[in-house]
């Protein structure tokens, strides 16, 4: 009978080990990722700039292509303060200072999570 519960009690918490291990390389693999995705996000920004000025020309005629423009503003005014948000709070600080800012660091990555999600798949 004890060897029952012990075997159950290690099963379990093999299993919840597992899980935790699964979840740190979860949250590493986000953190780790968060430079690439701001290239991606820069880039992308670019492109919507881009946009943006030769939609202004045509927006009076197209009303469609007002509507599009105006959500690609607000997405790029999104992408602007989560870039300004990484720079003040991840970008600039020693690498103690990033150690104990994995808070803002998570919360930036889930941003950036979510705003490259919108401009993959909108």
């Amino acid at each position: 009978m004890a060897e029952t519960v012990l075997s159950m009690a290690r099963s379990m918490l093999d299993a919840a080990i597992s899980k935790a291990a699964s979840a740190a390389a979860d949250e590493m693999s986000l953190l780790m990722g968060v430079r690439k995705n701001i290239w991606f996000i820069k880039d992308e920004l670019e492109t919507m700039q881009a946009f943006l000025v030769a939609a202004e020309r045509m927006e009076k005629k197209d009303m469609l292509l007002k509507v599009w423009a105006n959500q690609i503003r607000d997405l790029s005014y999104n992408i602007e303060d989560c870039l300004a948000e990484f720079m003040v709070h991840v970008a600039s600080q020693s690498l103690s200072r990033k150690l104990m800012k994995l808070k803002d660091r998570h919360r930036i990555a889930m941003q950036i999570r979510d705003l490259l999600s919108t401009t993959i798949n909108p």
